[in-house]
């Protein structure tokens, strides 16, 4: 049913619409979008939860008096809450909803990091972070898989990318916010700020965004509710006697097994690599570049002023690329942005002892690293059907953070081997070249797909992902 038999006039006759087609064929209303921007503010919060802890850890261990290298449970424990919680929350996500379960992870990282606030015994805190850890893990992946739901095809890279830049800005905001609070009010403000925020917004979750209307109509009783989120959507359709339909919603996925099936096993299985060896690369250099060009001489200010354009070079390729895979396809600008990365890499090898040519390059460096990440959590959405949906970006992401432990202990084994740093960065380069020979397979793979897919129900969204 077009948009304009949606709206004729008449007696009450009994029509049906199909809710994709609907969203397809409108621009963004002002509903959708503050749903987009609801959904973005949980990124950036979630990001400044993630990256607060790394200022509020000298402040603490001072406090308790402990020495800095017996912090590093507190950080652990996170990052195992975050790895967990991206692969267990979305799965619930696809079987209880996706408003339901971003309520709930908000509630999580919010509400536990709120608690620390008054905790003052260490090994109590630890278990804290791993809770508030486990509802970071789960926020952005379920923020996703609901924005991919609510928006255009033509226009959903480009939301999601809104949402990829959240965590890089929300780690900005929590270094500036952290270097004016930790001094004047103590490292426990931090966690109050960063407790507060994120409940606060609940308000604005429960009010305003809806169940994805695709999730609603794979459910017994969810065509009703489904109807009055059509209505926000737009409140001049005409309602009366609708019966809203949309593909891939008659069976609930229920385990990442559903991942592996018609069809999906080997683009998952290469996704996922991407996404590991995406994150390796990202996590090895946030951590360990401002190490490597310590040793090669450069000054601390030089040295967080190339930091600092890498972290803005991150959100930068995110928006980038979301814009360029609407229209584009979609495998190829991610070729594109891994290439990008890995040359980036060994040419700041190259011109590390040049200031102004290595922050050049190190923003582009930046910039591919983001539109990496943010991605390969843009293709899941386009890959999985309405109902593995979250679990298929949420495995995904959950792969990425696995690289990310990966890379953060991969510095101490390469920086024993003595090499100097423009071998050091080809080495570390080493894991956009697989990511780039991920997306070229990924790329090959939609392409075998095709023909199969062509005569399959349900399975435009695998098809979109290659154009």
């Amino acid at each position: 049913m077009s948009l304009r038999d949606s709206h004729s006039p008449g007696a009450v006759t009994a029509r049906t619409l199909d809710v994709q087609t609907f969203i397809d064929e409108r621009s963004m209303s002002w509903f959708q979008r503050a749903v987009v921007a609801i959904c973005v503010a949980v990124l950036v919060l979630d990001g400044f939860d993630s990256g607060m802890i790394a200022y509020v850890a000298p402040a603490l261990a001072g406090e308790l008096h402990m020495a800095a290298k017996d912090i590093g449970p507190l950080f652990a424990s996170g990052l195992a809450g975050l790895t967990i919680g991206a692969f267990l929350c979305v799965s619930l996500a696809d079987r209880l909803g996706r408003k339901t379960i971003l309520i709930v992870t908000v509630v999580l990282f919010g509400g536990f990091t709120l608690v620390s606030a008054a905790i003052r015994d260490f090994h109590l805190l630890v278990v804290l972070r791993f809770l508030v850890g486990l509802g970071l893990g789960g926020a952005g992946p379920t923020a996703m898989a609901l924005i991919a739901e609510m928006c255009p095809r033509g226009r959903r890279s480009t939301q999601l990318a809104y949402l990829g830049c959240g965590v890089p800005i929300g780690g900005i905001v929590a270094g500036a916010v952290a270097s004016t609070v930790i001094p004047e009010a103590g490292w426990s403000t931090m966690f109050l700020i960063g407790g507060m925020l994120p409940v606060a917004l609940l308000v604005a979750i429960v009010l305003w965004v809806p169940e994805s209307v695709r999730f609603l109509l794979g459910r017994a009783n969810g065509q009703r509710r489904a109807l009055r989120v059509v209505q926000r959507i737009d409140p001049a359709i005409d309602t009366r006697g609708l019966t809203l339909t949309a593909p891939e919603t008659r069976r609930q996925s229920v385990a990442a097994f559903d991942l592996f099936r018609a069809g999906l096993a080997g683009s998952t299985l290469v996704l996922w690599l991407a996404s590991f060896f995406s994150m390796i690369v990202v996590s090895f250099v946030t951590n360990w570049l401002p190490i490597l060009l310590h040793a090669g001489a450069h000054s601390m200010r030089e040295i967080s002023l190339l930091l600092s354009l890498y972290l803005f070079g991150s959100p930068c390729g995110s928006l980038v690329i979301g814009r360029l895979m609407d229209r584009y396809n979609r495998y190829l600008c991610l070729i594109g942005a891994a290439l990008v990365g890995a040359l980036g890499l060994i040419v700041i090898g190259n011109v590390a002892d040049h200031m102004v040519a290595a922050a050049v390059v190190i923003v582009f460096v930046g910039a591919a690293c983001g539109a990496c990440v943010t991605g390969v959590s843009i293709l899941a959405s386009y890959l999985y059907p309405t109902s593995a949906r979250a679990t298929g970006i949420g495995w995904t992401v959950g792969c990425g953070r696995l690289g990310s432990v990966f890379g953060s202990m991969s510095g101490s084994f390469l920086l024993a081997l003595g090499l100097s740093l423009p071998a050091l960065l080809k080495v570390a380069s080493i894991p956009c070249f697989v990511a780039f020979a991920c997306f070229a397979g990924l790329y090959a793979l939609n392409h075998r797909r095709a023909p199969a897919d062509i005569a399959a129900p349900g399975t435009q969204d695998a098809l979109e992902a290659g154009h």
